[in-house]
């Protein structure tokens, strides 16, 4: 570049600027507008360059991905406060972000993959990773058909599978604290979260719904659940209804129309609308606002449940006939798998909910007692498994467990008042709510000694992050709770799951009220 003297003078407004819409006066080294704010100020040339064309696509309407580069400062502006993650310790002040401008899709896989680079990982290893162990708390990606969809030859993967590719890098992404505290071009999670929602944005905004877009779009949730923003993620799984239910995916009819491939299609598409489903149902319980309308409708009672993570990665479904024809309404059979088991616990939870809400006590409460009831002997049934092959079961515990916490915290929310619901008072109904809750409590405890003792030491885990907020509620029973002399944990009962919780920071990085 030639000397500060001898500069052209910009012919556009600085990025600073630009961002915040700001009248820039174009000046060298800094524009007055960055003096006065001490702020950094970049002029960025947009250049265009042919990309890459396909075989059906005429090349000469292809253009590249415009990029501006965003520094944390403004990042600020850009991104809404409730949305921003906390940038870990170990992040540089200034994390470059490359925020895509599409003139057309053809190249959002390029994108991608210097996105996924720029982490310091590799694909097939942020992929492996994935299915080895999220996959099997939401299997609603066929392995089969999502490698298929990256490997096909004489095309680049399409616009939708690469945004899939990137939400996917994104749920199991454990950045290197070396490499970020010394290599600029490594971005950390914000980052990485801030380019998949904006690529996903601008894909969504122009591409029809389909299955990966919409499944892009619940991983997408599920991270900003499982990172202590559940009323963001409530947002977020919204938009994913309106695209499934655009798609037609919950329509089960769907089922005797297809067969071979397609077939495994519908049965991943099935498997999504009930990832949806659940998914809001655990987000709205962390909301607290049970009386606002979900975007989802609950299947009846007798659709098929939908089918487990090892049948999907298979893909051996030619027919009818290899598919168990289980309704979700069959709770006490025994050979449901753990999928299944987390469709029927949000089918209970669901019922919870609409529970809640009832104006009048004398109706509410005997209906949530029977649902407790329900509720617990569903419990038995997921415990009753050998623990050597129960953790396809996690997500399902965990709703299950989470409905409990739900029912019975609202009870113990109740304003004081005098009733008389079957005979008992309000008070007689609380102290059953804190016995239930002291059970599931000491439960929650057992399990985190068990698991605490398995998790890997990497950093890496098999959890739902679902299970983190029973924790979490747990805790917080602990520190409501009335005390009238009667304590049924140990001292070191609450430092255990604190203990556990801070073991989970680096794959969820869950704030703390």
């Amino acid at each position: 570049m030639a000397a500060d003297g001898h500069r052209t003078r910009p012919t556009q407004a600085c990025l600073t600027c630009k961002t915040r819409k700001k009248k820039c006066n174009k000046g060298l080294p800094s524009c007055s507008y960055c003096i006065l704010k001490d702020l950094e100020c970049r002029y960025v040339s947009v250049t265009r360059r042919r990309a890459y064309a396909t075989p059906n696509t005429d090349s000469s309407t292809h253009t590249t991905i415009h990029r501006e580069i965003l520094t944390a400062e403004t990042l600020d502006d850009l991104a809404p406060p409730r949305t921003t993650l906390p940038e870990p310790v170990t992040t540089p002040k200034k994390t470059t972000l490359y925020r895509p401008l599409f003139e057309c899709f053809d190249s959002v896989h390029l994108e991608v993959q210097n996105i996924i680079r720029s982490t310091g990982e590799f694909v097939d290893d942020l992929t492996a990773r994935y299915f080895r162990n999220f996959h099997g708390h939401l299997p609603i990606i066929s392995r089969t058909r999502f490698q298929r969809s990256l490997t096909a030859t004489g095309a680049p993967p399409s616009a939708d599978s690469s945004i899939l590719l990137l939400t996917i890098c994104l749920i199991v992404y454990l950045p290197n604290p070396e490499l970020l505290s010394r290599a600029g071009d490594t971005i950390g999670r914000q980052s990485l979260y801030l380019a998949a929602k904006t690529l996903l944005a601008q894909v969504q905004g122009c591409l029809q719904p389909s299955i990966p877009l919409i499944q892009a779009c619940l991983l997408l949730a599920t991270y900003e659940y499982a990172n202590g923003r559940p009323e963001v993620a409530l947002v977020t799984i919204a938009g994913c209804a309106r695209m499934a239910y655009a798609a037609r995916i919950h329509d089960s009819r769907r089922h005797n129309m297809m067969n071979g491939d397609s077939r495994l299609e519908v049965e991943e598409a099935t498997n999504t609308w009930w990832g949806i489903v659940i998914s809001e149902r655990a987000f709205i319980c962390e909301v607290g606002d049970f009386e606002q309308p979900m975007a989802t409708i609950l299947p009846a009672g007798d659709t098929r449940l939908p089918i487990e993570r090892e049948k999907l990665d298979r893909g051996d479904l030619l027919s009818l006939d290899s598919t168990p024809n289980i309704p979700v309404s069959c709770l006490a059979i025994t050979s449901i798998g753990g999928f299944g088991r987390a469709a029927q616990a949000s089918c209970l939870l669901d019922q919870v909910l609409k529970g809640l809400v009832i104006p009048d006590l004398t109706t509410r409460l005997p209906l949530l007692e029977s649902l407790d009831r329900t509720i617990q002997s569903f419990l038995a049934v997921i415990l009753s498994h050998n623990p050597d092959i129960a953790w396809p079961y996690c997500t399902a515990l965990a709703v299950t467990v989470r409905a409990l916490f739900t029912l019975h915290g609202a009870i113990l929310n109740i304003p004081q008042q005098v009733i008389s619901a079957n005979f008992r008072s309000l008070e007689e109904w609380k102290k059953s709510s804190i016995a239930a809750l002291d059970t599931a409590t000491t439960m929650v405890n057992d399990m985190v000694k068990w698991h605490y003792s398995t998790l890997p030491s990497d950093g890496t885990n098999d959890t739902s992050p679902i299970h983190i907020y029973v924790v979490r509620a747990s805790i917080k029973h602990m520190h409501t709770r009335p005390y009238n002399g009667d304590y049924p944990w140990s001292e070191r009962a609450e430092n255990e799951l604190q203990l556990y919780l801070d073991r989970l920071q680096h794959q969820w990085v869950v704030s703390y009220d």
